[in-house]
């Protein structure tokens, strides 16, 4: 995971998933954090943007942080 990675980060027992650029983290046990920028939630059943959220997909100074002890899994795409 680099720094302007695409990441599709999924929650446990959420029926949604952020997109985002992977922007930092910081590696601090619990306390571990994700930052994406460029970002929008997702859907998970429709893979549609939820309609209800802001997307920032076309604002790369928008940055969203995400504790890794709330992630189920991520995935890194093109």
């Amino acid at each position: 995971m680099e720094k302007g990675s695409n990441l599709k980060v999924y929650f446990k027992g959420k029926d949604y998933y952020i997109i985002g650029h992977h922007k930092n983290h910081d590696e601090n046990g619990g306390d571990t954090w994700l930052a994406l920028s460029g970002f929008a939630k997702f859907d998970k059943e429709s893979n549609i943007a939820c309609k209800n959220e802001p997307s920032h997909i076309k604002d790369d100074s928008a940055i969203v942080t995400l504790r890794f002890s709330d992630i189920d899994y991520i995935e890194i795409f093109n």
